[in-house]
């Protein structure tokens, strides 16, 4: 009986990968949400990001790569919170560790996910960490979840400082969700903060731009039921991040608070691949009100 549940799901993702753009997105998106979406005239904070899975601003690859947002960060709000890189490489070999101290993160910039905290590479295989490396570098995020503006990243992987703590776990993650309505009005501000995030107990809170409890989460993930950690760079925080989504009408700028300074993490457009569903259910339409739409980059206006 498990084999052959095994099967007809092999069967579904076979069929699933196959279905053009025009049946895949609405049969995702009612998969996720198990409503019929308005994808072609999107309304919902739902329906937004499926549109910009399918629709992406050509600035969006830029936003998404690791390497390339670099220059879009230091430009807008400094170089200071930008996480200092040992070495970026379109190739790993075992001799490319001989340049990178003993601890250091390695991840791919065309994908989300592929990530690993190396804490002593004199511990590790670093042939199986190349390969890993190097197999990253084959996958085309672009067809996983069609989100299609990882198709013009050219793939690479960037090593970076670590920041670890005393126990040798990364900090807590702060993440900013900026929406903008335009024709001036104020942006609206919802953060996760994310704890444990390499763990499985991983939990993950939700908060409005005054840092009270929000009135909605997104579905399926697991509260701690604490309060917000207040931490010196919570308003440094803030700041950049409304600075940085300001030409958009919504981005996530993902935060982190280690040793006193604030640091970037990545810039997200499309969070979860649309799988994140709001609970209650009328704040999906709540926030697409507050989703500036049609989707445009005000840059250099």
């Amino acid at each position: 009986m498990a084999s052959l549940v095994a099967r007809i799901k092999k069967i579904r993702r076979a069929i699933v990968k196959r279905m053009p753009d025009p049946v895949y997105y609405p049969y995702r998106y009612f998969q996720i949400y198990r409503r019929v979406g308005s994808l072609a005239q999107p309304e919902r904070y739902s329906e937004k990001i499926f549109y910009r899975m399918r629709h992406p601003l050509p600035v969006f690859s830029q936003l998404a790569d690791k390497v390339a947002v670099r220059r879009y960060i230091a430009e807008v709000v400094g170089e200071q919170y930008l996480v200092p890189v040992f070495l970026t490489c379109d190739r790993v070999t075992r001799e490319t560790f001989d340049a990178l101290p003993d601890t250091f993160v390695m991840k791919a910039n065309h994908s989300a996910g592929q990530t690993r905290i190396v804490r002593d590479k004199r511990s590790e295989d670093l042939d199986a960490l190349a390969d890993l490396a190097n197999g990253w570098m084959k996958s085309d995020f672009s067809v996983r979840q069609r989100e299609k503006h990882y198709r013009n990243i050219a793939p690479r992987i960037i090593f970076e400082q670590a920041l670890l703590g005393a126990q040798g776990e990364p900090p807590d993650d702060y993440k900013f969700n900026v929406l903008n309505p335009g024709g001036g009005e104020e942006a609206f501000v919802f953060v996760q903060y994310v704890h444990d995030r390499f763990k499985d107990a991983m939990t993950q809170d939700f908060y409005l731009a005054d840092l009270t409890p929000a009135p909605f989460r997104f579905r399926g993930l697991k509260p701690s039921g604490k309060p917000l950690p207040v931490v010196d760079g919570l308003d440094e925080m803030m700041r950049i991040a409304r600075k940085l989504a300001a030409p958009f009408g919504f981005l996530r700028v993902d935060c982190y608070y280690y040793e006193g300074r604030v640091y970037i993490g990545e810039l997200t457009v499309t969070p979860g691949a649309g799988m994140y569903a709001l609970s209650p259910p009328h704040w999906d339409a709540a926030l697409g009100a507050k989703f500036r739409w049609p989707d445009t980059c005000e840059l250099g206006r």
